[in-house]
């Protein structure tokens, strides 16, 4: 899978995370790659890793691939950035349902 955003300077988070230099959040990275992995799927979270950081006007890129383990929900993906190429998120996980995360 591969999909594209720009964040964009304007973006309400850069008001507080961090005015004198704009970081996007690893939240915010996340939650953009659990909306585009699949609507009402929560990720359970392996490993994170935010090896680099972006800011506003960064071009995002989204790649999801299978995990290399059972179950055969996991996944594995990366956000680099557009321009450079720099990893700014590798992250492993397992999608399921909504229900499952929150222990109903």
């Amino acid at each position: 899978m591969l999909a594209e955003q720009t964040i964009a300077p304007d973006h309400p988070v850069f008001a507080g995370h961090f005015p004198a230099h704009p970081v996007v959040p690893g939240a915010l990275l996340l939650d953009w790659a659990c909306h585009l992995l699949g609507t009402g799927q929560s990720l359970a979270l392996r490993e994170a890793r935010f090896p680099r950081s972006c800011g506003p006007g960064s071009r995002l890129v989204l790649r999801a691939e299978p995990g290399k383990e059972p179950p055969s929900s996991a996944r594995r993906f990366a956000i680099t950035t557009e321009d450079a190429g720099t990893e700014v998120a590798a992250v492993t996980g397992t999608l399921g349902p909504l229900s499952a995360a929150a222990g109903a």
